[in-house]
Formats: C-alpha cells, structure tokens, sequence
C-alpha cells in the first residue's frame, strides 16, 4: 500500500488554518476533537512525542491556573466545586487551553519535522515570503535537527578513538563548523524569485487536505455564531 505524504506547502498552510480555527472559537467540543485529529501526526515515522513537549504544554495550563485560580468561575458565571476548591468551570477552561496547545503544536511538529529544510525553504517562499526570511527561518527550524545529526556523528567517532566527548563540546564545535550547502540548497533567480531543484506540485490528497482545514476554520466561525460568543458555555 502506497503511503499518502503531504507537500510542505500543505503542511505549513494546514498548520496556519487549524491555527487560526483554534484561536478564533472556545468552544471544548470542537477544540477536543481538532486536538484528537491532531495525534494523527505521530503516525508519520519521522515524528515521535517529545518529553520536552509534554512538559512544555502542562506547564502552560499550570502557570495559567497559577495567574487566576478562579478564571474559570468568572467566564462562564457558575461554580460547581469539583475537587477540593477546583471547579468545574476551571477544568473546562484549562482544558481549552490544553486542547489548543496541543493541536498547534503538533501541527507545527509536523510540518517543521517531517520536511527536508530545504522543502521548508521553498514551502514559505511560495507563499510570497522573501527568500532572505525564508532562508533563515529554514536555518533556525533545523537547527535542532542538524545538531543531533553532528553530536551523533561526532559521538560516534569519539566512542571509536576511546575520547570523552560531551553536549556541550560537540554544541561549540557545531557552531565552529561552517554548514555547507548542499546541491538541494542551489537556485537559479534573482531578488525574491527563486526556482528550485526540489519542489512539488500539490496532489488530490494535499488539496483535499487544505479543503478539510478550510473547512474547520469555517466551522470555527460558524460556532461563534451559533454560541453567540467565542466561549461554549455548557452551564447556561
């Protein structure tokens, strides 16, 4: 069975619609389901669940608990004490928080990780974004990965001589090296236009996935409306 893959234009255009779906509605309902959607990103084999991540999204729902303890109770005017002096409303609210970080970050994983740098590079030029941006936005998303790529060949070669090596030794020798460009990195063009070796044209698949997330964010709107606000209120 053939694997289905995505064009990083997609990916990147996927990612900034679900965005802007999550940011403009409140509603739980809807925020559960994109964040349960989203956990379909882990089955690319090039994306595993950071520990960093997990720590990185409950963090956030703890610091904004810690602000306002009684936020909730004040946005959606009703208090049922669940646990405790935790309430219902509060748990519903940082469940929002919870889902949105979730669904946005996994998309921005998915399309940062599971695309050649240089498949990033042409992605935001083809929206319009100037190639000198673009270059060092690529440059910076790919930072993490090119460093774990160098450590682990330099570990490597350092385990096979019987040599100490570190972190912290191989992070200043990574900023010593100067990073070649590869053939993948070659353009033909002048000022902000650019033809590139590695480019894609967009599938059935990739537009049929633009529509779905063109779609949630009509969805999104429609639940403003139809709740009269951004914020789903289950208490009224």
């Amino acid at each position: 069975m053939r694997r289905l893959h995505l064009t990083p234009l997609t990916k990147c255009l996927m990612f900034c619609l679900l965005t802007v779906a999550v940011l403009i509605s409140n509603d739980t309902r809807f925020l559960a389901v994109l964040a349960l959607i989203s956990m379909s990103c882990y089955l690319s084999p090039k994306l595993n669940l950071r520990k960093s991540l997990v720590i990185l999204v409950l963090f956030h729902v703890l610091v904004m608990y810690l602000i306002d303890p009684n936020h909730g109770v004040t946005l959606y005017h009703y208090n049922i004490t669940w646990l405790y002096d935790f309430t219902l409303q509060e748990a519903l609210y940082l469940g929002n928080i919870l889902f949105k970080d979730i669904v946005i970050l996994n998309f921005l994983q998915y399309f940062i990780f599971t695309s050649h740098p240089s498949e990033l590079e042409i992605s935001l030029t083809q929206l319009k974004v100037p190639y000198r941006i673009a270059y060092k936005l690529t440059q910076f998303f790919s930072l993490g990965s090119r460093f774990d790529t160098f450590y682990k060949q330099r570990q490597q070669a350092a385990i096979a001589q019987n040599q100490p090596f570190s972190k912290y030794r191989a992070f200043i020798l990574f900023l010593q090296t100067k990073q070649q460009n590869a053939l993948t990195y070659r353009h033909f063009g002048k000022k902000r236009l650019r033809t590139f070796y590695r480019s894609s044209t967009l599938t059935t698949f990739d537009k049929l996935v633009l529509l779905l997330a063109l779609f949630s964010v009509i969805i999104s709107i429609s639940l403003v409306v139809i709740n009269g606000g951004r914020l789903w209120n289950p208490f009224l």
